[in-house]
């Protein structure tokens, strides 16, 4: 099973920023996750959500933004929103990467930065927007899917056939053991998140799920020690 250190290690650094993508790496995660937003000047960046209020001093859409505006922004701890090519360039060769697609329309763009910088095995991208799935497979066969969701669906397996996803995200709220084996019949891995409480995540653990989000990877780490 793997550990997903979601935006990061998140709980212990500024979200999405360089700093907790090291910190998730030192805690010896797997993969790190993050999210991809589009600026004004069509620059793809690191950033959760629309508005840059949260976790930045500026404040509007982030897309109003162009990306020499969003350097001046303090991202916690005087971290910067950093680019997607500098997030790649972080972990590349260290561990895997999750990308969360923001904003529909830049699979293309993120699809060729990949390929620029030869990490296409070492990459999963994710949406709660399924058609993204289907858009890079349209483009890329060969590159992993998944297909992110907070609901309990009629059909967690075909929503992934649908959108030609190799694996499910969904909150583990939702999750079952019967949804992991269906998946896993189908050859559909099953990534459970987002778990900070270790004895939800030894609950989850025991369906046999193929990795865990957190946002705290030093908290799974010594309650379920991982390599």
């Amino acid at each position: 099973m793997q550990i997903i250190a979601h935006r990061g290690a998140s709980a212990l650094e500024p979200e999405n920023t360089l700093k907790s993508f090291i910190k998730a790496m030192k805690l010896g995660v797997d993969m790190v996750e993050c999210d991809v937003r589009t600026t004004l000047d069509g620059q793809l960046v690191i950033h959760h959500d629309p508005c840059l209020d949260r976790t930045t001093n500026g404040t509007g859409l982030l897309k109003n933004k162009s990306l020499s505006e969003l350097r001046q922004l303090n991202a916690g701890d005087g971290e910067r929103i950093p680019t997607l090519r500098e997030a790649i360039d972080t972990v590349k060769g260290q561990v895997g990467l999750v990308i969360e697609v923001k904003d529909p329309g830049s699979e293309e763009k993120i699809l060729n930065l990949i390929k620029e910088e030869k990490i296409a095995a070492e990459v999963i991208i994710a949406s709660f927007y399924h058609r993204v799935s289907l858009n890079i497979k349209s483009l890329d066969s060969e590159i992993s899917t998944g297909v992110i969701f907070a609901c309990q669906p009629i059909n967690s397996v075909a929503m992934a056939i649908d959108a030609q996803a190799d694996i499910i995200f969904p909150q583990y709220q939702y999750l079952n053991k019967l949804m992991v084996d269906e998946a896993h019949d189908h050859g559909i891995k099953v990534v459970a998140g987002v778990i900070d409480d270790p004895v939800t995540v030894e609950n989850v653990v025991s369906w046999e799920v193929d990795a865990v989000v957190t946002n705290n990877p030093a908290i799974m780490k010594f309650v379920f020690p991982f390599d």
